[in-house]
């Protein structure tokens, strides 16, 4: 994990480049593989059946793969949603990222958008975090950290420090870490940057950087995002070849 953000920067033309038809068929990979991973990191390993009949809305067999359908297909909303949010110019704001929490939850959870009621970080966390009746001070003085301070910075370490920080205010009792994520990537869109899937297999880093100094998280989110970049590399070099092929029959 020794990428620089100038390094990244200097990657990122293979992102920038995919247009058109290629940007559509990779953006849709990408989707799959951010909800895949995404999950991972939650303790929650979906099998490519379950992704790929969620996302395609095939009939369901039983209630669980109904709810867990309906589940993936509010988070690929989701995702287009933050995409179009940032081509609007949407701020980030508290009633922002409640608006995200309440997309993630079901149309039926009382507790979709509303705070934590208990004192201690729930799941695969294990976070020292703000107590519940402090949130919405800590909500307010994390925003003011980013008005002041952390959008300023370089857009991957203001992403990487922002996820930090809201992690520690924890609002939410489900859903926090997703929330975080999206949050976390929406930084990273709406400044023309590729969105940091930080992979299954980083999950050891991801949650001790989380446990660490905020520092700790900047590496973590270059180096998914460089694999953003790498993965685009990759697809375009798969159009790329066939196509040079083909030309030289």
């Amino acid at each position: 994990m020794n990428l620089t953000y100038l390094e990244v920067d200097h990657q990122r033309s293979h992102y920038d480049c995919l247009a058109g038809e290629a940007r559509r068929q990779f953006m849709d990979r990408l989707c799959v593989s951010w909800i895949y991973h995404d999950h991972a990191l939650e303790g929650v390993v979906l099998s490519e059946n379950e992704l790929n009949r969620a996302l395609e809305n095939a009939p369901v067999r039983n209630f669980v793969e109904s709810q867990t359908q309906k589940s993936l297909q509010r988070q690929l909303s989701l995702i287009r949603f933050l995409y179009e949010s940032a081509r609007e110019g949407r701020e980030l704001s508290v009633e922002f990222i409640r608006e995200i929490h309440v997309r993630l939850c079901d149309p039926n959870d009382e507790s979709a958008g509303r705070y934590r009621k208990r004192d201690t970080s729930p799941g695969v966390y294990n976070l020292t975090i703000v107590p519940a009746a402090s949130i919405s001070y800590y909500f307010r003085k994390f925003m003011d950290m980013w008005e002041q301070e952390l959008q300023h910075m370089h857009p991957i370490r203001s992403a990487a420090i922002s996820h930090y920080e809201f992690m520690k205010v924890f609002p939410f009792d489900e859903r926090t870490g997703m929330v975080g994520r999206m949050v976390m990537n929406y930084i990273l869109i709406s400044q023309g940057y590729p969105p940091a899937i930080i992979h299954a297999l980083d999950r050891h880093d991801y949650f001790s950087a989380l446990d660490g100094y905020r520092a700790d998280m900047v590496p973590v989110v270059v180096e998914a995002v460089s694999a953003t970049i790498d993965a685009a590399r990759a697809f375009s070099s798969s159009i790329v070849e066939p196509d040079r092929a083909k030309a030289a029959l």
